[in-house]
Formats: structure tokens, sequence, C-alpha cells
């Protein structure tokens, strides 16, 4: 039998976290949450597994790998952005040709015994749901029937069932699918993370060892203490604490969760707090029935968002020296460039007047680096007002966009700018890849593409861009953007835009 795991939905409801990944990789008890279902199948004797991803679907499969650590195979399908899992599957057409698949969702969090349901559900006809405590388990036996669509009985995945009080198989007829199924009752756990509170809740619930199917990254050091590899704790803490952590000796945990590479400093008192991978504490910090992520402080009781002083709170990953670094050297970039093209300016204001003298300069609005956060905290980049010199000449026109490298808001190199109406009607997730690359003056689409290419060519070749960039990749544009300046895509706008 054949797996199908479903780990493409945005649940929103965890939003501020899943801005940063998807729900299928956020730790429980410091792991990520997409590991239980894997682990679950390959207790069910399943290795064979076609996994769906949608949002941060290279995050995902980078990884997951191809399954070899778990001795399975993984396959990837990509979905379009909360695509309902029976078209999903359509899609796929005849690449599904085995009789049966269990169909399952990676953001539900279960612990039961799989190879006593799939006994009692092979013994079954039909369509199968997994139910647990009257609630739908997110997991499907789907096999395939002769005049009758079994991918559509998919979408029973995220419907709520019709309750029953007594403990047999029963059958429904689903108004979503419009065909008979059955829902299978199974003794076991369930937790549905549909809220914030309910992710800290869970990760609290399962760090106290209360579940021994589950299987977590960390050994006991007394009974109310567990550390991961390679972590520094003292042993009057109490908590789940995972690999590469170090907390000081006058800091305090009780009932704490604490995810990979987290350092927590002097003075601290964190407790029934979650706190997530690569995030440092600062000295003297006091949380209670909290989610950290970095500077970002969640109380779930209160369902406030907060964000802190990153002397006190910090992510390890995007607050680093290296990118403050970077930032200080695109401006003195653009400052030098602005100097050394003084004597074009001129040149610019004399081909300005010829051809356009009563507003030689233009504005245009766009989407740029610079960013700021909203009343619920999520961050959103800023729009801002750039100038070109009304002239057909390009290297000519976009010079005053130097002062907007020289402010941060644009890159020497990087992505072209866009509108902000253009960035809004980006909605497809291939079509979100490169916004993680900057936003720059000068870059792959700007130099390689002419200017009437079409939107999607300037998508792919700026999502390729994005996912393999590096310091030496922008050297050799920046170099190409130099040598351009004396051809004559330049000075003509046959290709340069």
């Amino acid at each position: 039998m054949k797996a199908i795991l479903f780990a493409d939905r945005n649940n929103i409801e965890l939003q501020p976290l899943t801005h940063k990944t998807c729900i299928a990789l956020l730790p429980i008890a410091a792991k990520p949450l997409i590991d239980y279902s894997i682990e679950l199948l390959f207790k069910g004797d399943i290795h064979e597994v076609i996994i769906i991803i949608s949002a941060y679907a290279n995050e995902i499969e980078n990884y997951l790998g191809n399954g070899e650590r778990w001795g399975m195979h993984f396959d990837y399908v990509l979905s379009r952005e909360q695509e309902e899992p029976a078209s999903v599957l359509a899609r796929l057409g005849a690449k599904l040709n085995d009789h049966e698949y269990l169909i399952i969702r990676a953001d539900i969090l279960r612990s039961f015994r799989i190879r006593r349901f799939l006994k009692q559900a092979m013994a079954l006809e039909g369509q199968i749901v997994a139910t647990i405590n009257e609630s739908n388990t997110g997991i499907c036996l789907l096999r395939k029937q002769i005049g009758i669509n079994p991918w559509q009985a998919s979408n029973l995945l995220y419907f709520s069932l019709p309750s029953t009080k007594d403990n047999t198989q029963v059958q429904h007829i689903s108004s979503e699918t419009s065909e008979i199924f059955s829902s299978l009752k199974i003794d076991g756990n369930l937790f549905f993370l549909d809220s914030l509170k309910a992710y800290h809740d869970t990760n609290l619930t399962v760090s106290q060892g209360n579940f021994p199917t589950f299987v977590l990254p960390v050994r006991s050091v007394h009974k109310k203490l567990q550390k991961g590899y390679c972590s520094d704790v003292p042993e009057h803490n109490e908590g789940l604490v995972g690999a590469f952590c170090r907390v000081h000796t006058q800091a305090t945990l009780l009932q704490v969760v604490l995810s990979d590479e987290v350092i927590v400093d002097r003075n601290v008192q964190l407790k029934n707090t979650v706190v997530l991978p690569e995030s440092y504490i600062g000295p003297g910090i006091k949380l209670q029935n909290a989610i950290v992520w970095g500077n970002l402080v969640i109380q779930v009781d209160s369902h406030t968002v907060v964000f802190a002083d990153n002397l006190l709170l910090a992510n390890f990953e995007k607050e680093t020296i290296s990118i403050q670094l970077a930032s200080k050297i695109n401006r003195s970039l653009g400052l030098f460039t602005c100097f050394i093209s003084l004597p074009l300016w001129p040149l610019a204001l004399l081909a300005t007047l010829l051809q356009n003298p009563r507003t030689p300069l233009e504005k245009i609005k766009l989407r740029g680096n610079l960013t700021k956060r909203d009343q619920k905290g999520v961050l959103h980049s800023q729009d801002f007002i750039a100038l070109e010199w009304a002239t057909s000449i390009p290297l000519l026109r976009h010079l005053p966009k130097l002062f907007a490298v020289i402010s941060g808001q644009l890159c020497m190199v990087g992505v072209s700018p866009q509108t902000p109406t253009q960035a809004e009607a980006r909605t497809e997730a291939w079509e979100k890849v490169r916004d993680d690359a900057p936003v720059g003056l000068i870059g792959p689409s700007q130099l390689t593409l002419s200017t009437d290419a079409p939107i999607e060519e300037r998508l792919i070749v700026e999502g390729y861009y994005a996912r393999t960039r590096h310091v030496g990749i922008d050297i050799l544009w920046l170099l190409r953007g130099l040598f351009t300046c004396f051809t004559k895509r330049a000075w003509l706008g046959i290709r340069m835009k």
C-alpha cells in the first residue's frame, strides 16, 4: 500500500508563526510536526509516500529529502494554494495506479495503533475514514471502484463527520462528495492545531511523555527534565529541551519546551512556555503561558502578539551581523555609484528636456526592501516613491533610483522592482518564490529579458535566481551590469528595462 501525505495547508489560524514556515515544519516537542505522520506511516509498513506540498515547498523537500533516512521513498507533487485534495489527486490521474491508498493530513497530530486500524479498515468495503472520539483524524483509506470517483472522498479529510453515540462502524452519505463512506472508530489521542493556544498546549502535553508511541529526540535527565543532543541544561529545571541548547545556571524553567538551538541567559524565568528554534532569551526575561520565536512573543491567554527589543529576544537566523553588514555595503555601493555617475546627470537632464521638458522627473510607486509591521505584528514590504528621468534612454532614465539604493529601498542587485498592483497580483506559490531575493536596480531579468517579455517568463527567471543566489552570483551580475553600461541595450533600449 502507498500513502499520500498532504502537507500543503496554509493554516492561517497559526499566524504569525506560519509567516515564517508552514505548519508541517513547526516543531512539536522539538520535532517537526510532519515527522510524526511519517513515523506513523512507517509503523504501518507503508514505505512509499507521495507528499503534496505548496507553501514553503522547497523547505519541506530539503528537510525530508527522498525518505532514505526512514527507509522510505518520497515523491513530491506541487499543489495550487488551498487546492482541494480531490482536485490534486485527479490531476495525478494515471500516476495513481494502485487499488488503494492511505490518505493522511500532515497538520494533525495523532497517537494510535495504525496497524490495527489498517487491519480493520481493509476488512471493510468502500472508503474508510478514521475517527477518534467522534472527530475526523484526517486519515482515509480510499479504494478505486468501478463507476465511482474515489478521489472525491479525499475531501472528507477537511470536513467534520456526523457524530454517533455507539462504537460501531457507521455509514454516511456525504453532501460534499455525494457518495457513501464509512467512519471507523479507533482508540487513541488526537490534537487539532487549529489555534495558537492549541499549538502551545499540544507542545506541553507531548513533552510530558504521556504518549509512549511518540519517539522524541531527547533523553531523560530526571523525571521532570529531558534534553537533546549537545544541550547544556542545569538539572534544577523542568521541561523538554531540544538539541544544541544552552541554559544559564541562574535561569529557571518550569514546564517549558525549548526547540533546537535556543540560548537562555541568566536570571530568565520561563513557565508553561514554548520557545521555537534559533531563539535567544536575554537576561532577566520573565514569561508565562507564551510562545516565543526570535523577538516575537505570543501570550496565548490574551491572544496578544508583542515584538521585543532584539537585545532581549532575538532570532539567530534573521538578526545576524552578516545581514546588517550586507545592508551597509549595499548602501555604500549605491553612494559610490551615484558619485561616479555624476558626469551622466547633466546628460540625463539634457536628454529629458529635449523629450519631455514639462515634466522632466516622473514618479512611480514601487514595493521595496524595507519592511514594517501591521497592527497584528505581521511584516510587510513597504511601498516607496521612486524617481525616473523622463527619457527613453534606459541607463539615464534609472539614474535617480540610485537614491533608493542609498536609502535601502533597493539593492544594487536583485529582482526587478514591481508596483504594489503587480506584487499583489502574484497569488500562486511559485509566483512568490522571487520574494526570497531582494528587490534590486539590476539583475537577471533586467539585464537579459526584453521589456515585452511575458510576466511568467520574468517570474521564472527571478525565481531561479532567488533559489540559487549567493555573494558570488551577485558580484557576477554586478559586473555584467557594469559591462552593459557600454552596450547598445543601455543606450538604445534594445533589451534593458
